[in-house]
């Protein structure tokens, strides 16, 4: 059986390659970008409540952080 792959780039390189030819289509084409600012942001948020919640002993909700 073939090795797992345990480095999140040789895990997700399919991903990242076509995450790239989308959003080199909407520059060369004039189109929106499938994925927004607002897309990346929210599993920052996630993180950052999660860690407080870790560090704080208690249940943190998404809109304390944002």
């Amino acid at each position: 059986a073939p090795k797992p792959l345990h480095f999140f780039i040789e895990r997700y390189m399919d991903a990242y390659i076509e995450e790239m030819r989308q959003f080199i289509d909407a520059v060369m084409n004039d189109k929106p970008v499938p994925v927004t600012g607002a897309d990346g942001r929210a599993p920052l948020v996630m993180a950052e409540a999660a860690w407080k919640s870790v560090r704080e002993g208690r249940l943190v909700r998404l809109d304390e952080i944002e």
